[in-house]
């Protein structure tokens, strides 16, 4: 992305973990003025890990797509060739989650995930219809993740659900495509050669909406989350315009790496202290 979008991006992650810290600030603030008698009022620090596996999926881009070149002009391709993709992979790292009344958190947290997503069109004989060969996409991305997250949670002794909305930040660090092929009655390897030198990626940063779902297990001090978590990707465009740039003097086409939406199951072990006893 270009470093003015960038900038943007991270000042809005620094906007975000300031708004965070100005909740925990009023909190702690509210906790140290309260009258020594109000000590129904509880808050808790839990801290810990997560891991699971993430989904991603995303559009492809349409045939007889139009766009300017980085040249400034008006180039066309009717067979862009960047098909729609799904995969799994893993995603694990740290969480934080301050709660307040054994109810309301606001969480965060630090992941790290390798995401893969895979794709595929067919190709056809002209006069005959059948398939010769089915050309795949293979798309890998590694990537940092930051979620904010208010947390809801129903009160049990043992059992509690657990419901959350918020925002995920997403770094991704490298992106990589290649293109492949499976071969029915023909072949078309030349195919396969041409996307991979014409057929470019590059990482993306982008922002999730985030909606969360699932219990807590309680054992003294420790919790155990299960979780389903999904994110969908508000800024995402499926115009080659808006997902390609091209370049006249190489011939190469560059997408960005930014996948349409995020679907993960996950678990861990958090630790939670008492800020008021």
């Amino acid at each position: 992305m270009p470093d003015a979008v960038t900038k943007r991006f991270g000042d809005e992650v620094v906007m975000k973990l300031a708004q965070m810290a100005m909740v925990a600030g009023v909190m702690g603030w509210m906790l140290a003025s309260a009258p020594a008698t109000a000590e129904a009022f509880d808050l808790e620090i839990a801290v810990g890990a997560k891991g699971g596996i993430n989904m991603v999926a995303g559009q492809g881009i349409p045939d007889d797509s139009r766009m300017t070149s980085d040249q400034g002009n008006q180039v066309y391709f009717a067979k862009p060739e960047y098909y729609g993709h799904f995969g799994v992979g893993p995603k694990a790292g740290l969480s934080l989650e301050l709660r307040a009344l054994d109810f309301v958190g606001l969480e965060t947290g630090f992941y790290y995930s390798v995401d893969q997503a895979s794709g595929y069109v067919d190709k056809n004989d002209a006069l005959s219809g059948r398939t010769v060969a089915r050309i795949h996409s293979d798309q890998v991305s590694r990537a940092y993740h930051l979620p904010v997250l208010l947390k809801f949670r129903v009160p049990t002794s043992r059992v509690s659900p657990v419901f959350g909305v918020g925002a995920e930040f997403i770094f991704q660090t490298e992106s990589e495509l290649e293109y492949r092929e499976e071969r029915r009655a023909g072949s078309m390897g030349s195919l396969t050669d041409q996307l991979n030198a014409r057929n470019q990626i590059a990482p993306s940063n982008y922002i999730l909406l985030t909606l969360s779902a699932g219990m807590e297990i309680k054992a003294g001090p420790v919790r155990i989350p299960v979780e389903l978590r999904m994110g969908y990707n508000l800024g995402f465009d499926q115009a080659m315009s808006q997902r390609a740039t091209y370049d006249e003097s190489t011939g190469e086409i560059t997408y960005d790496g930014i996948y349409q939406g995020h679907v993960g199951v996950f678990t861990g072990v958090l630790y939670e202290f008492d800020l008021l006893l």
